[in-house]
């Protein structure tokens, strides 16, 4: 099984090969380490997100970030 670092760059690569911009359907990109809140951005446009992933079996609840960063950050 992947540490929790390997699990989240497989799963920010994933992503990225799999999934189009939601806003503009442009490719993403990975984001550097250690960028704030954000792991992933649109090539096109301004879409940025953050990316979750989990060793476990699926369950009944998805994660995510904080609130209260999320709430310092759009202030």
């Amino acid at each position: 099984m992947p540490s929790n670092r390997q699990a989240g760059d497989i799963g920010e690569k994933e992503i990225m090969r799999l999934v189009p911009c939601p806003n503009c359907a442009k490719k993403l990109m990975s984001l550097p380490k250690n960028f704030p809140l954000y792991d992933i951005q649109c090539t096109g446009c301004s879409f940025r997100a953050q990316v979750k992933t989990n060793n476990s079996k699926p369950k009944n609840e998805i994660f995510g970030a904080g609130w209260d960063i999320m709430s310092k950050v759009l202030k």
